[in-house]
């Protein structure tokens, strides 16, 4: 869960009617954008989105998702946190707003299911655990509606396996917690899921990999890490994220010839996010 992209997702919304093809053309590519870490044209459009269409919370979910991967994948600032979760506090307030109106809504469902999903492991990274359980809580909710639509949909199992995560990573000190509350799961558990989601032909495999990288790394799993990194890097050449990470775990794997022939290819890239990945590249280079 980026953001999740589906055909479900650029369906328009039950309540919404849009009346030419020119806004949900906009919006694919804007999500286009967002692929490519294009994150200034993307946010540019996603604003004139918003403007076009108020109530409209597809717009509103995948800008949240610029600050929410600049956390994960640019470097875990308090300020980008802090951004991701007010801005994605909106778009679940504009999702449950629609949900209110149409409760069969299944896209402002599987928004909320990812949002509140990555809001968990946002507050779970800054160690607040209380809202971490709170966030999976509520977005287990609604990633369980989806799983009553499909159980083997890619969109629902994202939403699943991260919630089997979350708890199954709660420290031993807090699992009384969880306990208290019902809630039980295997870490691995929550890697089997996200896996399966990353196997679909959905964009969601996108998501999927990009958590994976993410998890597996945090576990000293390097090699898998690396595996779902070199894809997404292959599929979003021009993505400065998807490329940094590949070389640091190339690194990691003690693929050094690798990991100087992608930092040096980082440190010339043409893009306009994140030249910290550049400056970092070259310390990596210099160090090496």
């Amino acid at each position: 869960m980026c953001s999740f992209i589906s055909d479900d997702l650029l369906a328009t919304p039950t309540e919404i009617h849009v009346d030419s093809s020119s806004y949900e053309q906009k919006l694919e590519d804007a999500i286009n954008a967002f692929y490519r870490a294009d994150w200034v044209e993307a946010k540019t459009v996603f604003k004139e989105l918003q403007q076009e269409k108020p109530d409209d919370s597809r717009a509103y979910f995948f800008e949240a998702m610029i600050p929410f991967w600049k956390y994960y994948f640019g470097g875990r600032s308090k300020q980008a946190a802090e951004q991701f979760l007010s801005q994605s506090q909106h778009a679940i307030e504009i999702s449950e707003n629609q949900l209110n109106k149409n409760s069969n809504d299944t896209t402002m469902v599987l928004m909320l299911s990812g949002l509140y999903g990555y809001r968990s492991l946002v507050a779970a990274a800054e160690k607040n655990y209380k809202e971490a359980l709170q966030s999976g809580m509520t977005g287990f909710k609604y990633t369980r509606q989806l799983l009553a639509l499909d159980a083997d949909d890619p969109k629902a199992l994202i939403g699943k396996g991260m919630f089997y995560y979350m708890v199954g990573s709660v420290p031993n000190g807090l699992k009384w917690a969880t306990n208290m509350i019902g809630m039980s799961a295997d870490m691995q558990e929550g890697f089997d899921v996200l896996e399966q989601a990353a196997q679909s032909d959905s964009y969601v495999r996108n998501d999927a990999q990009m958590i994976l990288a993410y998890l597996y790394e945090r576990e000293q799993q390097h090699d898998k890490a690396l595996k779902h990194l070199e894809t997404l890097s292959t599929r979003y050449p021009g993505n400065i994220i998807f490329q940094y990470n590949r070389a640091r775990l190339l690194e990691k794997t003690n693929q050094l010839d690798r990991a100087r022939e992608k930092y040096q290819m980082v440190t010339i890239m043409d893009t306009n996010v994140l030249d910290i990945l550049k400056e970092k590249s070259k310390e990596r280079l210099q160090k090496l």
